[in-house]
């Protein structure tokens, strides 16, 4: 019988043989064996779609409505957590400033209207607040926000009530590379048909910011300042710079006095205290590194603040502004000006004439410290205020000495509060106690009032001012019970007096006219003087020579004045080898507008030698000084080398010099 096959089906190529009843077993476990494979094989391809299909269909799958209320609570835990971040360093580590440190320019410096940052120190005083407390605040904000955070979010109670079952506890871990924000709010939400949707209890979020980093960097930086003083030390070596605006100490030959204005040394000191203290650099942190050519501030700005600091990627930023608030003195004054004194002039060495000063400061002011993350650029600020005490770094207690603290109100303020109404008039005065003497009104005087520290620009007078026949003004000035009028105009003589401001007040200035006479219309000529066998000789006039210095002063002195003891001293050094600026500087101020008669001394020395000079009294027709194109004094020289015959001559120069014309006016 011919062999018979299964079609053409799937198994059409197994043979059915009808052979002995083993090989018909055999063939049919053969057929289970395949067929069991290809099941298999089938399942498996199910499988691998199925999951080939999950696996694109993921992201359309929707949350659960637990999630969606968990979402919204971490969005707002999230916000809030910035919020207070943002805060935290914006404000030195409070959210919000306690009143009475925010209003209190002793205790805080304000940026901005909105902006106050709390000092961690003022003086010896430190007022660090630890991360603990830091953390607590923290935690204090995200309790008291997250409610209506959450109910403020218009989508989430379209859709949800909400059943408090506990309070709200927040638990902010400060770590070291990312602040935690954990929340415990254990509540039910139901939809609006009133089915309780689910219950959450536990929240938790993070934040990438480096708090504890940016921190730690801040109070190191305050630690090494309080134990090194180095701002000071910065401060002082800007002030021993010896700026030509702000003087410290010297020496200079030359008979009329320096004088530096206060308020320009105290804008160029602090103009450059501005400049300076953004270069302070921390060793160890990102900063640019200085040019070699600049080793000074290589060696004094990189501050190495004592540890192995090695945080590249934090910055460190240190800013003063001269709109911070600050106390700034300086002694010794004369009146408003800093002034030299003068070495010599007395009757045993009146041939000398040098200015010579010595200045001490006194500054307080805040410096403004921002700490960087650059991973994250979270900025974390810090302020504290520096004490340089009569030149010297000094945190003492800041109270000890009343004129150094922080004032209350500034001078615009104090100004500003002016409710005493005073009439102030000015006058030209002309009196030479020789028969001249009248008091006319005078106009465009520059006024002020000084009151301890505060000085109030007053304005100008006028002339008939208000129809009322006479020089002056009438405002209101700041109460003030031992107050100083001052009054200036060029071309005369500052006037002041001391006032005390009261209600329909008259105070009076009288200032007096001077002539100032420049050092390219003076000249010097001498006459040699000898003596032989008793018999003096006088030569003629001739000019000094080149490597000769002369020293000139007039003084006027006249007591029994009507108005006023009217004293004035002029003194001038008049050199060939003189310092240019000084010789285009130099003027001799004379009084003006009538006669007045000098005792007249001239001192002329070569080196340090003395060789002539002239003493005597002079005076000066205003007829001839006011149009005067040169000045021509006259000395006596002598040239012997015999100590006793120059101790003779030194002795008897006012009596020799009646043979000398004194002066000649041109």
């Amino acid at each position: 019988m011919p062999k018979k096959r299964l079609g053409c089906g799937l198994f059409s190529f197994l043979p059915i043989s009808s052979g002995s009843g083993r090989s018909s077993k055999r063939g049919q476990i053969t057929v289970f064996i395949i067929l069991g494979i290809l099941m298999l094989l089938a399942l498996v391809l199910v499988i691998a779609l199925k999951s080939e299909i999950f696996a694109f269909k993921t992201d359309e799958i929707a949350p659960t409505e637990k999630g969606k209320v968990e979402n919204y609570i971490v969005a707002c835990m999230d916000r809030l957590g910035e919020e207070a971040l943002f805060k935290i360093g914006l404000q030195s580590g409070y959210i919000e400033v306690p009143t009475q440190i925010a209003k209190d320019n002793q205790q805080s410096l304000r940026l901005s209207p909105m902006n106050v940052v709390p000092y961690w120190a003022v003086g010896p005083n430190i007022f660090v607040p630890s991360l603990q407390e830091i953390k607590e605040r923290i935690d204090l904000y995200m309790e008291e926000n997250m409610r209506d955070c959450l109910f403020s979010t218009q989508a989430f109670t379209e859709q949800y009530d909400l059943i408090e079952k506990s309070e709200i506890t927040a638990d902010t871990n400060i770590a070291e590379n990312q602040v935690i924000f954990n929340i415990h709010w254990d509540i039910e939400v139901n939809n609006k048909a009133g089915e309780v949707v689910s219950e959450v209890i536990n929240h938790i979020t993070e934040s990438p910011v480096k708090l504890k980093k940016v921190y730690t960097m801040a109070v190191k930086i305050l630690e090494n300042e309080m134990q090194s003083l180095k701002v000071e030390d910065i401060t002082q070596d800007l002030i021993a710079l010896e700026h030509p605006k702000v003087p410290v100490a010297g020496i200079e030959l030359r008979c009329s006095k320096k004088t530096w204005d206060v308020k320009e040394a105290e804008s160029t000191l602090l103009k450059m205290l501005r400049i300076n203290i953004r270069e302070l650099k921390i060793k160890g942190t990102d900063f640019l590194e200085f040019p070699e050519e600049l080793p000074y501030y290589d060696n004094h700005y990189v501050w190495d603040i004592g540890e192995d600091i090695s945080e590249r990627k934090v910055s460190v930023m240190f800013n003063f502004d001269e709109t911070y608030p600050h106390v700034f003195a300086v002694t010794p004054l004369s009146g408003t000006k800093m002034a030299s004194s003068q070495l010599g002039g007395t009757d045993q060495i009146s041939f000398l004439c040098i200015q010579t000063w010595k200045f001490t400061y006194d500054l307080v002011y805040p410096v403004l410290v921002r700490v960087r993350d650059e991973t994250t650029n979270y900025e974390f600020n810090m302020a504290f205020t520096v004490h340089l005490i009569q030149n010297t770094p000094n945190k003492g207690d800041p109270v000890a000495r009343a004129s150094l603290q922080f004032p209350t109100i500034n001078a615009d303020g104090y100004c500003t509060s002016a409710n005493v109404p005073m009439s102030i008039k000015t006058y030209e005065l002309v009196e030479n106690g020789e028969g001249v003497s009248y008091n006319e009104d005078l106009g465009d005087v520059n006024l002020s009032f000084t009151c301890l520290r505060y000085k109030c620009d007053l304005g100008q007078s006028k002339y008939d001012y208000a129809g009322l026949g006479f020089s002056g003004i009438s405002l209101n000035v700041p109460y003030c019970v031992g107050g100083i009028l001052r009054g200036t105009k060029p071309g005369y003589k500052e006037s002041w007096q001391r006032v005390v401001t009261t209600a329909g007040k008259e105070a009076e200035l009288s200032l007096t006219p001077v002539i100032n006479i420049p050092l390219n219309k003076i000249k010097v000529v001498k006459h040699d003087f000898t003596e032989v066998n008793g018999v003096k000789n006088i030569g003629p006039a001739q000019e000094g020579a080149v490597e000769e210095t002369t020293l000139i002063k007039l003084k006027f002195i006249k007591s029994n004045l009507t108005e006023t003891n009217l004293e004035h001293e002029a003194t001038v050094a008049v050199s060939k080898q003189m310092d240019k600026k000084i010789f285009e500087e130099e003027k001799l101020e004379l009084l003006a507008k009538a006669d007045f008669t000098y005792y007249l001394e001239v001192m002329v020395f070569r080196e340090e030698e003395f060789i002539g000079g002239y003493k005597g009294e002079v005076t000066l027709p205003w007829s001839q000084l006011k149009d005067a194109s040169q000045l021509i004094f006259h000395i006596l020289s002598s040239k012997t080398t015999n100590e006793e015959e120059m101790f003779a001559f030194m002795t008897n120069i006012e009596e020799l010099s009646k043979e000398i014309p004194a002066l000649e006016i041109k």
